[in-house]
């Protein structure tokens, strides 16, 4: 796994459990191994959005992927 941008804001252990929220629910529509690398560039972008976890976590799944549009 790969820290980049989301370690500057979240704890591993955060990236960690979003990457996992993430990878469940968008390999549902992508299959796994796009759903990898998707949510790899997707926390990215979603812990610059919310720098706090918490607000991350409030905010909801759906919510977060959306700032993460541009992922492929």
């Amino acid at each position: 796994m790969m820290l980049k941008g989301a370690a500057k804001h979240w704890g591993k252990k955060h990236v960690k459990e979003w990457l996992t929220k993430c990878e469940d629910h968008s390999s549902k529509l992508l299959g796994a191994d796009r759903a990898k690398e998707y949510c790899d560039c997707a926390v990215d972008k979603v812990a610059e959005k919310y720098n706090n976890y918490e607000d991350v976590v409030k905010a909801g799944i759906i919510e977060a992927l959306l700032v993460a549009k541009d992922c492929k």
